[in-house]
């Protein structure tokens, strides 16, 4: 089950829906498709537009206007060959604004012979989202300082119940003694939140959802591979770093490291005396291997000595996270960083890891739209930097799919 605090329930399956990104660089829009003749969703467009430099970051909206023009110039180029009009809409919240948190209740009934109605589901789901956001407040407070600032949930998905150590699809109608719930809750700052509200309103779309991208991720993951269930979400996005640590199929716990891919372009802009503009072009023509061979040398140089500063935030990241005893071995990589073979490496190799107690010898496995249930139309969503609009459509099925 899927909970989205915003949806109306009197809202119809929509035959088209948009997905919408914002990072720190650019507005990506997708608009897909749902034809009841396939079992895939169908993506018919896809527009990006750059945003003027501080307009936004981490997702995080700095300037309404210039946000609200990229988006409105992402979405026209998105429907340029759609003749509908498109109105429904998913907005990606941001990986790093979101706290993602799994909380498990269990208790013991005392009329165990006695079916559960919905008055005692209901019940224990409030209390499974008292102790979420207790919970989800503390860890905002001890991640930013600010103790006032009001959260928002924005998704609520049950990981695992259980009756009598049996997994159930639900619990009403069921009767038992003990009853256990694993609930996944995405919680985001409300400032953020009304942000994107004003900013779907000023655009004229009725958003269907405010999308956690780690969520969508560990969905992802259940969907190409259910037989693992623990392991590790990285998304190394523009000028963020963001990690989730999956237990069961559900994120227990998520932190994020102030560098990205835009760290990378900063340190060719510095080590090699170019604008932010040209690094740009010379990381993207590296990745390429499109350079001259000593061009190559010298911007690999600065990705290395870029990774030497990430792989130490990781570190202390990782030994952020508080309750985990062993951590996975199973990596699934997403973002703009994904495409840096370095990060790879580096995720992969033994050096920052050796006082992280790790399971096993880490494998790395890049993550891909190929798993979704989508067909690309357009052949522009292929390339990593637009998984995260890809991977909202899983809310979309979520939501309809019932």
């Amino acid at each position: 089950m899927i909970t989205l605090p915003f949806l109306q329930k009197s809202t119809k399956r929509p035959s088209k829906f948009l997905t919408l990104s914002i990072s720190s660089e650019d507005v990506k829009c997708a608009v897909f498709y749902d034809d009841p003749s396939e079992t895939k969703l169908k993506i018919l467009g896809a527009g990006k537009q750059f945003l003027s430099k501080d307009s936004s970051r981490a997702g995080v909206i700095i300037e309404e206007d210039n946000v609200e023009s990229a988006a409105e110039e992402a979405i026209k180029k998105a429907l340029e060959n759609t003749e509908d009009d498109v109105s429904h809409l998913i907005i990606a919240a941001g990986n790093a604004t979101v706290l993602g948190i799994t909380t498990t209740v269990r208790y013991r009934r005392k009329e165990p012979h006695t079916p559960i109605n919905d008055k005692e589901v209901t019940r224990l789901y409030d209390r499974i989202s008292e102790a979420a956001y207790i919970e989800a407040q503390n860890e905002y407070l001890s991640t930013t300082g600010n103790a006032d600032e009001k959260l928002e949930i924005i998704t609520t998905s049950d990981v695992s119940l259980k009756i009598d150590g049996h997994s159930v699809k639900d619990f009403e109608g069921s009767a038992g003694q003990t009853i256990e719930a694993a609930v996944y809750h995405a919680f985001c700052p409300e400032y953020h939140f009304k942000a994107l509200q004003s900013l779907a309103k000023k655009l004229g779309l009725n958003i269907l959802a405010i999308g956690s991208g780690m969520y969508c991720a560990a969905q992802w993951v259940k969907k190409i591979s259910p037989e693992i269930t623990d392991y590790i979400l990285v998304d190394v996005a523009e000028d963020t770093t963001n990690v989730s640590i999956v237990f069961g199929g559900g994120i227990v716990a998520t932190k994020f490291l102030s560098l990205g891919y835009k760290h990378f372009v900063e340190q060719i802009a510095e080590r090699m005396g170019v604008t932010i503009e040209e690094a740009g072009k010379l990381l993207r023509s590296y990745l390429n291997s499109v350079l001259s061979d000593p061009e190559m040398e010298v911007v690999g140089g600065c990705v290395r000595e870029a990774i030497k500063i990430w792989v130490m935030g990781i570190e202390i990241l990782f030994g952020e996270f508080t309750g985990v005893k062993t951590f996975p071995s199973k990596i699934f990589l997403q973002g703009a960083g994904a495409e840096i073979p370095e990060v790879v490496k580096a995720l992969m190799t033994d050096s920052w890891a050796k006082n992280i107690p790790f399971r096993e010898t880490r494998e790395v496995s890049l993550m891909e739209i190929e798993g979704l249930p989508v067909i690309d139309a357009t052949g522009v969503v292929k390339s990593k930097d637009w998984f995260s609009n890809a991977v909202l459509s899983i809310i979309y099925k979520e939501i309809f799919d019932k």
